[in-house]
């Protein structure tokens, strides 16, 4: 892991997934860039000039930056390389850009949970750059804090494996994190049950510690929650699909949700 890019919006969910983002960064010996955008607000329509320059909000923001990587590197026990970028531009087609430009492992977000509308905002956020950009995205809950990751569950349903699972990938993170790996089957009835597809799977990770589980539940995101809760999971991987399964961990349902409840973060990755 060389590169880890941290979107700051400069809200505290932004500021606690940039220090968690720092530890890892930290332990794995990779670099940290904060990375910022901006757009230039607008006055009334019928003059349509901007209320301030990009110049003077593209200062600001750097100063605002560095601030943030003083207080992170204030409370990092070694040395750690923390870059800033700020440019002008709408975040995912930026944030895209970037991750490209450095050749990035991992973009880690914040998810905040103050209040409904912060919460859907920044929740909007985060659902479209999960799909926009193509480099695996760590959301981090708003009180989670870093630790060793021993135990990654992967959210697993069994369909088109070949096609939607980017095994390299995750072989690369159970290996880098040296951690046992738990493949989750949520389903019900066996409405997806495909004994070909777990076969393809069991041998596509032989090589790995792997322990598979499957959870008998019409209630995805509810189950998915529980067994991270009893089995001690540090990490749950899924890959956002057409069915949404990444939507649904991050719903405001009646049930307790994934990440507004838990301490759990979530990678996700493409197929």
């Amino acid at each position: 892991m060389k590169n880890i890019i941290v979107p700051v919006d400069f809200s505290a969910a932004a500021e606690n997934a940039a220090y968690y983002a720092a530890c890892m960064a930290d332990f794995y010996g990779a670099e940290l860039w904060l990375y910022h955008t901006y757009l230039l607000p607008m006055a009334l329509p019928e003059y349509g000039y901007p209320l301030t320059s990009s110049a003077e909000l593209e200062a600001t923001a750097d100063t605002a930056l560095n601030e943030m990587a003083e207080r992170i590197r204030k409370n990092i026990s070694h040395p750690l390389i923390i870059n800033i970028k700020v440019e002008l531009n709408y975040l995912q087609e930026g944030l895209s850009l970037f991750c490209t430009e450095k050749n990035a492992d991992l973009v880690v977000m914040g998810l905040s949970g103050k209040d409904a509308l912060t919460r859907l905002v920044v929740g909007s956020n985060t659902i479209k750059a999960i799909h926009y950009i193509k480099c695996p995205v760590l959301i981090v809950p708003p009180k989670a804090a870093f630790k060793m990751i021993h135990k990654i569950g992967f959210a697993c349903d069994y369909l088109k494996v070949d096609e939607t699972t980017p095994v390299n990938y995750l072989r690369d993170m159970v290996q880098l994190f040296n951690a046992e790996l738990h493949v989750i089957n949520v389903d019900w009835h066996n409405r997806h049950f495909a004994p070909d597809e777990q076969f393809l799977l069991h041998m596509n990770l032989h090589d790995l510690n792997v322990k598979y589980h499957h959870i008998e539940s019409e209630e995805i995101t509810g189950a998915l929650n529980k067994f991270a809760q009893e089995e001690d999971i540090d990490l749950l991987i899924a890959i956002p699909k057409k069915h949404n399964l990444v939507e649904k961990l991050f719903s405001h349902s009646k049930t307790q949700d994934l990440i507004y409840h838990a301490n759990l973060p979530v990678l996700c990755m493409h197929e």
